[in-house]
């Protein structure tokens, strides 16, 4: 009998949290609840001592969102689904209004990601919906956390749709609007465009028998990710990327920025070669962050040599053109979507657009310039041009990120190696010479 009442009380629970999570009633305070609302409400009903109040609150934990409706991009934010799955266990049995509140907030992040990813790769778009139907049956039925692992999984799926879907708007730019925004970037004074420190007489940094461009970074950083939005758009006019994935910098540096990671992508290209290494993560680890590319030794000589604070983005463009800020000031672009940075890409008029076709211009100047004009079809246009002649006079600044305290920082073992490797640079002939031909494989 205590059995049977056992199962009756379950089963009437299970069918709760299902009216609660299908038809809104537990978000009856209105159907505007954000997401992370909604888990802080769940966390306000759990037992406070317990380990759903515990993973409530790093479900909810603000470097884990972009804001009260998005969670960070992959994987990252992937732990708001981890500890939300979490919470559902350890409150099972407990409180169907907490619970389904868990479960609608994890919903409605999968539906919004599937709805931002509109006009993606159709199939993976259509098992995004199928895995997020899927999910919904699972509520129904009460198993809650196979619910949340489906909308979890329909979550990133979209994800990868948007990534998709953004990386195309941004590498396929029209020649004529890059051109006429590029142009405004130039002549307004509201950008304040940071030039690079050129160089003389270096023997010239090379890769794969061409030119190289290496790059150095962080996730987290907001002058890196503005920076590379100008990158993918200049180096995409000599090669191809793929495998791109979308990122932000961290709150806790603002601007918070939209932006990519060249962690895991690939860029094919006949004239130029292009090296990135994004050396930290956008994870927070006490007292810095996540380490997450190591630079090669040859890597570490060159930063060091030419930004021994260690500052990013560090772009070095075949020892020709150093550059240790962003071109432009995140400002710029901050507060602003993917979706809706990609899609402004086509209004020369757009401050954003202007703002990355500047830095775009600027790269694909000194690009040219490494190549010998190659291809004319991308050098031998009169904005081309006219940014080259203009190198030297952009005296502005766009700002960099230091490096954070910790591993791989300079205290952790890559930069001691570098900064050993510097010293013995410095106390010969080396010095003023060349300082690096990367060896690192295309990532």
């Amino acid at each position: 009998m205590i059995r049977s009442a056992t199962s009756a009380r379950r089963a009437a629970l299970a069918a709760a949290v299902f009216s609660a999570v299908l038809f809104g009633l537990v978000a009856a305070a209105g159907a505007a609840t954000a997401p992370r609302d909604a888990l802080r409400q769940a966390r306000a009903l759990a037992p406070q001592a317990g380990a759903a109040a515990a993973a409530l609150t790093r479900a909810t934990a603000r470097d884990l969102w972009i804001n009260d409706r998005e969670a960070d991009a992959p994987p990252y934010g992937r732990n708001v689904f981890t500890a939300s799955r979490q919470a559902v266990g350890d409150l099972a049995g407990l409180s169907a209004t907490a619970t389904g509140l868990i479960v609608t907030a994890d919903r409605e992040l999968a539906e919004d990601a599937i709805t931002r990813a509109h006009g993606g790769p159709a199939a993976s778009l259509a098992t995004a919906r199928s895995a997020l139907s899927a999910g919904n049956r699972q509520a129904h039925t009460g198993n809650l956390s196979a619910a949340v692992d489906l909308y979890a999984k329909a979550w990133q799926l979209a994800y990868g749709d948007l990534a998709h879907l953004v990386a195309g708007e941004l590498t396929g730019v029209p020649s004529a609007t890059l051109a006429a925004a590029a142009e405004h970037a130039l002549a307004g004074t509201r950008f304040g465009m940071s030039g690079p420190r050129i160089e003389q007489g270096l023997t010239p940094l090379m890769s794969a028998g061409k030119p190289e461009m290496f790059y150095a970074g962080s996730e987290a950083c907001p002058f890196c990710g503005v920076q590379r939005w100008g990158m993918i758009v200049a180096l995409s006019q000599f090669g191809t990327f793929s495998n791109l994935h979308l990122m932000q910098s961290v709150p806790t540096t603002p601007p918070q920025v939209t932006t990519f990671t060249f962690f895991g992508s690939s860029y094919h290209s006949p004239y130029i070669s292009f090296v990135p290494v994004e050396v930290w993560s956008n994870v927070p680890a006490f007292p810095g962050l996540v380490p997450l590319q190591t630079l090669t030794h040859p890597e570490a000589l060159l930063v060091h040599r030419f930004d021994p604070s260690i500052e990013t983005p560090f772009i070095d463009v075949a020892n020709r053109f150093i550059t240790d800020s962003s071109t432009v000031a995140p400002e710029l672009i901050a507060r602003k979507s993917w979706t809706q940075l990609a899609g402004a890409l086509t209004d020369p008029g757009n401050v954003s657009t202007q703002a990355i076709a500047g830095e775009a211009e600027v790269l694909t100047a000194e690009v040219c310039e490494a190549t010998g004009g190659n291809p004319a079809s991308v050098c031998s246009s009169a904005v081309v041009q006219q940014y080259e002649a203009a190198l030297p006079t952009l005296t502005g600044k766009g700002g960099s990120c230091p490096a954070p305290p910790g591993p791989g920082g300079p205290g952790g073992p890559a930069s001691d190696a570098a900064a050993s490797a510097h010293h013995r640079a410095a106390a010969g002939p080396a010095a003023s010479g060349p300082v690096a031909v990367a060896a690192r494989c295309q990532v």
